[in-house]
């Protein structure tokens, strides 16, 4: 149990003294930016959708935003 302990600290001191490379700090970002980009655009079609659905089903939203817009 003692020498599997000693291997990881040692394999995660030889990690830390390479670094990390700025090529991947990076690429790694530009994941980062673009997975959140995604999700973004993923909840506003999510809710883009729902709204839709909403209107499309109730008559009563239809009569309010009729009223809404001729009185404005």
């Amino acid at each position: 149990m003692n020498a599997k302990t000693n291997h990881s600290v040692k394999q995660h001191k030889t990690t830390k003294d390479k670094g990390v490379s700025p090529e991947y700090i990076v690429h790694q970002l530009n994941e980062d930016v673009r997975d959140s980009v995604l999700v973004v655009s993923l909840l506003v079609n999510l809710f883009v959708l729902i709204g839709w659905l909403v209107i499309q089903v109730s008559t009563r939203y239809d009569a309010a935003l009729i009223n809404y817009l001729q009185h404005k």
